[in-house]
């Protein structure tokens, strides 16, 4: 019992990482602010998130700011293009409540795609974050990845949408809702992703030490 609490153990490294679990979410929102820069937030939460799992983490505003800035450039138009079909969408779902006949197939169609992007989404921006790829690789890499892991997708996916309804719906849960309702569905994400980069990173080692 004792060593439960001690400043390693179970107990103190659980409060430690929600701790920064709501520093996290408070940098990515305050991020968001600038709609544009909600690429780059993300990334750089998740490669934040990835350095916790690994138990690498260091000064977490530090690491948040620095990767912030690193993925500016990869992210933002990754982000401008889920803006983009989040407007759409909006639209096409708006006009299919006004059409006719067609309007459940119409709207069955826009559900399509929302899954296909979320499937998308909870891929591509820890790949930006952890690895250096064109707007085109990243999505190349996410939609294999989607496929190719279907059942963590799903996983992620379900995890995605729940989380953040449950804390949005349930009164009481308001407060975790500001504190971590962006942070806490995707650190349960990198739990579940993560194995899959590891293996990734390992295959490419072998890779770069078979070419020497």
């Amino acid at each position: 019992m004792k060593n439960y609490f001690d400043i390693d153990g179970p107990f103190m490294r659980a409060m430690r990482d929600l701790m920064y679990l709501v520093v996290l979410n408070l940098l990515t929102l305050l991020c968001c602010v600038p709609v544009v820069t909600s690429g780059a937030a993300l990334a750089a939460m998740h490669y934040v998130m990835m350095q916790m799992v690994e138990g690498t983490e260091g000064h977490i505003a530090r690491t948040f700011f620095k990767q912030f800035k690193a993925n500016l450039r990869n992210a933002t138009p990754i982000a401008l293009i889920y803006i983009a079909a989040g407007v759409l969408l909006f639209f096409e779902f708006k006009a299919a409540n006004q059409a006719g006949s067609n309007e459940k197939v119409i709207i069955v169609c826009i559900y399509a795609l929302i899954f296909i992007l979320l499937s998308l989404f909870v891929w591509v921006f820890p790949l930006t974050a952890k690895f250096v790829y064109s707007t085109s690789g990243a999505f190349h890499n996410a939609l294999y990845l989607a496929v190719s892991k279907l059942p963590r997708t799903i996983a992620m996916d379900a995890i995605t949408i729940i989380v953040p309804m449950l804390l949005v719906n349930v009164p009481q849960l308001w407060p975790l809702a500001v504190f971590v309702g962006i942070s806490l569905p995707s650190y349960l994400c990198v739990l579940i992703y993560f194995p899959v980069f590891k293996k990734i990173i390992k295959e490419k080692e072998g890779d770069d030490e078979g070419d020497n």
